[in-house]
């Protein structure tokens, strides 16, 4: 059973997971140019802990499709 096949193909999950993480990089890294000093040190260690996380989690997704193992 399909899902949803013109979004699984290795092409447009590549490209749907760069959008995301695109997107992501550019919303979340807003608090580090809009604070100063320690704060913005604080900022830049949890959003950049936050974005290796989603970025494990994408390749991992990205992974699992090509070998099959996800929506066949």
């Amino acid at each position: 059973m399909d899902v949803v096949p013109f979004l699984v193909t290795n092409l447009a999950l590549g490209v749907n997971l760069f959008l995301v993480l695109a997107v992501s990089l550019i919303i979340l890294t807003i608090p580090i140019f809009a604070t100063r000093g320690k704060a913005q040190v604080m900022w830049l260690g949890v959003i950049g802990f936050v974005l290796t996380v989603e970025f494990a989690g994408l390749i991992t997704i990205g992974i699992l499709n090509q070998q099959g193992k996800l929506w066949n």
